[in-house]
């Protein structure tokens, strides 16, 4: 009777398990929390250094910016084709870092409601006028497409960047060269 409360038991634990696994990963691709959530794990573990992202999810327009170790999430609420809140939320690799931000949020109080500091997140709303300077006349689609086009400004910039920084170390690279080879005539 033992073996047999054992072995159902078992069954019953291995099928829980397997269930759990199927629904997981399906509603992982239908919620979009769950996929801003897994986008930033990618991020994070690859160590991106420079990853930015919009997304328009439902009535909210979300801008994802990830830096020197930081996530910086900006959330536009809107009603209608106007916006009515914006929340930012800073998650630093520390928590003294996040103490830093928080105590400047602080000081320019006049910009910010309901700044929260909790363990490495800062969390804060834009005041109305604030938020109003970012999005004034702009509907969601608009703000998106301002925050896209902000993206790929800054992507041509940093290939425009790389592009002249690899002609110059090409070019110093031959001085080198030429610099080893009269050094090395020298040498002997």
């Amino acid at each position: 009777m033992r073996k047999m409360i054992l072995i159902v038991s078992a069954l019953a634990v291995m099928v829980g398990m397997t269930s759990c696994n199927g629904n997981g990963s399906q509603n992982a691709m239908t919620d979009p929390m769950k996929q801003e959530r897994e986008f930033l794990r990618d991020a994070i573990r690859h160590r991106s250094p420079d990853v930015q992202k919009v997304d328009l999810i439902g009535n909210t327009v979300v801008y994802t910016h990830i830096f020197d170790g930081i996530i910086d999430v900006k959330t536009y609420t809107y009603d209608g084709d106007v916006c009515v809140e914006a929340e930012r939320v800073f998650t630093f690799p520390s928590q003294m870092s996040a103490l830093r931000h928080y105590r400047r949020a602080v000081e320019q109080a006049d910009l910010y409601d309901n700044i929260q500091l909790m363990k490495n997140e800062v969390r804060y709303d834009l005041k109305k006028q604030q938020h109003e300077l970012e999005t004034k006349g702009l509907t969601k689609e608009q703000l998106k497409a301002k925050f896209d086009k902000q993206i790929q400004d800054a992507k041509d910039d940093m290939h425009r960047h790389n592009e002249k920084m690899k002609a110059d170390l090409k070019r110093d690279g031959q001085y080198i060269e030429k610099d080893m080879k009269c050094c090395d005539k020298k040498c002997k």
